[in-house]
């Protein structure tokens, strides 16, 4: 937590998207017309940030650091109803706090850690239903969601085949209205609050009609095509080959500071590789006619898979921040096989603490490349780790 809080005012200035999300924000406050493709719900936070701490850096980023600690004990009981075990309990809230892409994104004005905290929220209330009547908060979790960024839409599946197994399933079906419900109340309320377009085209409608034109421009917009040298194909993302620089400053006598949105490399390229060893661990089970529906990977894997396919034939040109909302499957792989490790006698717990040690390690060893600290460039050169990572300025 004290790396997504310490000094969150540096930059001093707006970096990245900063420029959109708190502008947005602001605009509902001031009541300025704008337009973004994106659901209210992501700037609605952001905007309580500003009113509550000022229209500063702090301001734009003080909800998205909340949100992000608020990840860390929110993973750990998470662990725990998904594995019920206290090792893996630990190990997932050990990885979530030591990503250090989580760590830039809560340092940040921006909504993609957000996303990320309702996710977990939306599958943990998932695991925690007991009756028919409870899969209402799941159902609803889901549609604030889906309200803070459309590409959360496919955590529908993952959340169904949970309840389906757990006998839910016709609650489920029956309560699929719930987060459209939901996302359309949070939407019309931006529209009420602020309508979400310069000009006459929406601001002289009413809010219905602005809701639907919100719609239909927006599904336009997210179709289309923007070149950027920091983007990267979708297949790249569990590669790391293309993190995102979202700060630059040079400084006199060699000094430098970034914020280069980069993932912890062991625990990223860790849980690519548990992705790809838990689809070959449940194609083994099904060709030799064991179990694998309630199998702790099938859900995972599923998760995995269904968040990633939108992106495969989209046109939209994708960065690697779109992962995210995928990446906890591939940190809860991960914690699936350290977990199996830890129970092989007597060496495999010391491993996996060596492990988590690392991982730890690791993220100290990143983070003055994540949080705009003053280094030196021969520091800066050493944390760049693969040529695709390096950046003009860095030279």
């Amino acid at each position: 937590m004290f790396a997504r809080l310490y000094n969150l005012g540096s930059p001093s200035k707006q970096i990245w998207d900063e420029i959109y999300f708190p502008v947005f924000a602001r605009s509902y406050l001031n009541d300025t017309p704008f337009f973004d493709l994106h659901p209210p719900l992501g700037k609605f936070i952001i905007a309580a940030g500003i009113a509550l701490f000022g229209d500063s850096p702090v301001g734009w980023r003080s909800m998205p650091a909340l949100f992000g600690c608020a990840m860390i004990p929110l993973a750990a009981v998470l662990g725990w109803y998904y594995f019920r075990s206290r090792v893996e309990a630990l190990l997932l809230a050990t990885f979530m706090a030591c990503e250090t892409m989580l760590i830039v994104y809560s340092r940040t004005g921006l909504m993609d850690g957000i996303l990320v905290f309702f996710m977990l929220a939306s599958f943990l209330a998932a695991l925690r239903v007991e009756r028919g009547e409870q899969v209402l908060w799941p159902m609803a979790l889901l549609g604030l969601t889906i309200a803070v960024k459309w590409a959360a839409f496919p955590l529908a599946i993952p959340i169904g085949y949970v309840l389906w197994r757990r006998g839910f399933l016709k609650p489920f079906l029956f309560t699929l209205w719930v987060p459209a419900v939901v996302y359309l109340v949070v939407v019309l309320v931006g529209q009420v609050a602020n309508p979400t377009g310069a000009g006459r085209f929406f601001n002289d409608n009413n809010v219905f009609t602005n809701v639907f034109r919100w719609h239909r421009q927006a599904l336009v917009n997210v179709s289309r095509a923007v070149p950027n040298d920091q983007a990267s194909p979708w297949w790249a993302w569990p590669l790391m080959t293309r993190p995102i620089l979202l700060y630059f400053q040079a400084y006199g006598a060699g000094k430098v500071a970034t914020v280069l949105a980069v993932g912890n490399p062991l625990v990223w390229w860790s849980g690519t590789c548990a992705v790809v060893a838990g689809l070959f661990e449940l194609w083994r089970r099904f060709v030799t006619g064991r179990p694998i529906l309630d199998h702790p990977l099938m859900t995972i894997v599923l998760g995995f898979v269904c968040l990633m396919l939108p992106w495969l034939p989209s046109t939209r040109i994708p960065y690697i921040y779109n992962y995210l909302p995928i990446y906890p499957f591939a940190i809860l792989a991960l914690v699936y096989w350290l977990g199996r490790l830890w129970r092989y006698r007597p060496w495999g717990a010391w491993v996996v603490v060596a492990f988590a040690a690392c991982a730890v390690a690791t993220v100290l060893y990143f983070l003055p490349v994540t949080t705009a600290q003053e280094m030196s460039h021969e520091s800066l050169r050493q944390h760049i780790w693969l040529e695709s990572w390096d950046r003009i300025q860095f030279h």
